[in-house]
């Protein structure tokens, strides 16, 4: 054969070979590289990018599926009878009005049917992503009145949702005149407002509350202007704090089950006691979606029946906070598109996949179930879309950095000093301050060894081609669209970025605690949902339009809102851990590294140590030390 066709034939070959090459290159790549729905074309700018796998979203459906069953028992112990409406039945009946303990089911099903008949690329489409978003904010009608849609008609009715299960409702009933006083008694309200946030706001991540300075005191005096006089003595002796959850009057009530429901926008100011540095609350501004109808309640001059519905307003956004913005948005939707630029750009091979991959198996299926299940898993809150939560949180995200939902910054930036909230333990007047300060130096302790241990300089970090692709697509607008990360440019860098991201998913495991969960939350006054109308009553209602404290249970969550808010918490606590972060057999078992005497494995182990004893201290009459998950599960 002529040279010069062995040669073209061997060019040929060659050019076949390459062309295979980058077919498969591409075809493995599109297989493998993990995909977000396309917010930018809702007009969703600033929020951090919502991953999707279909097939991990599939395993999340129908691992809520065995969940439903777990939590059975929790349910069936809803067995206690009250009366309303002059008949008596069990609270089950009262919560849900059906046969069916887990009437979800139906849903989850379908989505399973939906989702396993379709690829990603057609289910991120525009169009169907946009009907499977309306899809699940669907509620059908409801004709008549239901059990399920009853008021209650006693504040200590609200102990309806305690279980007998696992004996929460005997232990939990030396609380019920004391809970429900808030509801009834002006001062007890006031006295149990910050200290109700204050210890039961772990799982809600709450550090909400700020200590007014001269820059913030110029808005907080327009604001409060009318009433400057009684706040005036507070500020000036450096004494007055302020939560600000204003954010929630830009949207208005929906309408869900033939009722409202409603989140208030509340702006709550909060006066010290210079020695004992208890808080109390002294002013109250509640708004709706309309401002110029923003109404200002005090406690010496507000009566008590509008003291008790404002205060009653103030705890609904705080829940509210609690659900989306604290818990969700900074330990959800920061730490998912970071795992997913992670698994994009960084190898598994990597130490960086070998420290991160225990902790980030579930968090993107669950995000994606919980949009596409919202009226099935998602709580009885305003935000009763998937739409309404992207909303929501686009604009919380507006203008918001990644360090800024670390618990030191956020303590920082609000003036909150542990000397002013200790008197006579350290954080004893702001304890899950003290609690997320203790997870965070766990965290922070186990990242920094891990990097001194894989990075001996710099100059490493900087040429780490992966590490510094992962933090190039984190912050990419088209990909994570995560604002605020560094650039990586030495070892503290990345101490910070990991120490951050190790943290929100070992914060989030105590979520699962049953003192997490407790009677406080259960008691669904201390921490309303929504409320269940609209209406801002008057601060001093007239003899025309009278309002008394019977009538402010008209405005808090019905039974079957109180229902759907128990199969919301019951799915954290009654259920297990698909992976414990502190193994069945001990703190030495599935480590991460091949080597057991490696430093990074010594390293976890005293990180997992430090765990097990934050929830022997946290819940010392139950310690369940492998309920606390090493993902975010749910």
């Amino acid at each position: 054969m002529e040279t010069w066709k062995i040669v073209l034939i061997i060019v040929g070959v060659l050019a076949l070979l390459v062309a295979a090459y980058f077919i498969i290159k591409t075809f493995v790549r599109e297989v493998t590289k993990v995909r977000h729905l396309n917010l930018h074309k809702r007009g969703l700018t600033e929020m951090p990018a919502v991953p999707f796998i279909l097939t991990e979203t599939i395993a999340s459906a129908v691992k809520l599926n065995a969940r439903a069953q777990q939590n059975k028992m929790a349910k069936e112990g809803l067995n206690h009878e009250y009366t309303l409406d002059n008949q008596t039945r069990s609270s089950y009946t009262f919560m849900y009005d059906t046969d069916e303990v887990d009437p979800g089911k139906k849903d989850r099903d379908a989505l399973i049917h939906r989702l396993s008949n379709t690829n990603e690329s057609v289910f991120l489409n525009q169009s169907v992503l946009k009907k499977n978003l309306e899809q699940a904010a669907h509620e059908s009608e409801v004709e008549g009145v239901q059990f399920n849609q009853l008021f209650l008609e006693h504040a200590e009715q609200f102990s309806i949702s305690w279980t007998n299960f696992g004996g929460l409702r005997s232990a939990s009933m030396p609380n019920e005149k004391k809970y429900a006083s808030i509801l009834t008694d002006p001062d007890a309200a006031s006295e149990q407002f910050w200290p109700m946030i204050s210890n039961h706001g772990l799982a809600y991540n709450l550090l909400i509350l700020q200590k007014v300075n001269e820059d913030s005191a110029r808005e907080i005096k327009d604001v409060f202007s009318s009433v400057w006089d009684e706040i005036a003595p507070a500020y000036d002796s450096s004494k007055l704090f302020a939560i600000d959850l204003r954010i929630f009057s830009k949207w208005d009530a929906s309408q869900v089950k033939n009722y409202d429901r409603w989140t208030p926008g509340s702006f709550i100011l909060l006066e010290q006691n210079p020695t004992t540095k208890k808080l109390t609350p002294i002013a109250v501004q509640v708004c709706g979606k309309d401002e110029s109808k923003a109404k200002i309640y005090t406690r010496k001059t507000t009566v008590p029946s509008t003291w008790i519905w404002a205060l009653t307003a103030a705890r609904t956004s705080v829940t509210v906070y609690g659900i989306w913005l604290g818990h969700v948005y900074h330990w959800h939707i920061v730490s998912a598109p970071m795992q997913m630029t992670l698994f994009n750009e960084v190898k598994e091979s990597h130490p960086l996949r070998k420290l991160l991959d225990p902790q980030s198996k579930s968090l993107i299926g669950f995000d994606a179930a919980l949009l596409l299940l919202w009226k099935t898993i998602g709580p009885p809150t305003s935000f009763s879309s998937p739409e309404l939560f992207l909303e929501l949180t686009n604009e919380f995200a507006t203008g918001r950095n990644f360090f800024d939902d670390d618990p030191l910054v956020t303590l920082k930036k609000f003036g909150i000093t542990e000397d002013e909230f200790s008197f006579s333990e350290p954080w004893d007047q702001y304890p899950i301050a003290g609690d997320l300060l203790k997870i965070w130096k766990l965290s922070e302790t186990f990242a920094d060894s891990f990097v001194n241990e894989t990075y001996s300089s710099d100059k490493e970090i900087f040429d780490d081609t992966q590490l510094q692709n992962w933090m190039k697509q984190s912050t990419n607008p088209a990909q994570g669209n995560v604002r605020g990360l560094p650039n990586m440019e030495n070892r503290d860098d990345l101490k910070a970025v990991l120490s951050s991201l190790i943290y929100r998913v070992a914060a989030h495991g105590n979520s699962r605690q049953l003192n997490s969960l407790s009677d406080a939350l259960c008691f669904v006054a201390n921490y309303p949902p929504c409320l269940q109308h609209r209406l801002i009553p008057e601060p001093m209602p007239s003899k025309e339009k009278p309002f008394a404290i019977k009538d402010v249970l008209g405005y808090l969550p019905n039974t079957g809102t109180i229902g759907e808010m128990m199969t919301f918490y019951f799915i954290f606590t009654y259920s297990v851990p698909y992976n414990p972060l502190i193994p069945l057999f001990g703190v030495r078992e599935d480590l991460y590294f091949d080597d057991p005497t490696d430093p990074r494995n010594l390293a976890l182990i005293a990180f997992r140590e430090g765990v097990q004893d934050f929830i022997e201290k946290y819940d010392p009459e139950a310690p369940m030390t492998h309920q606390w998950p090493a993902s975010i599960e749910t």
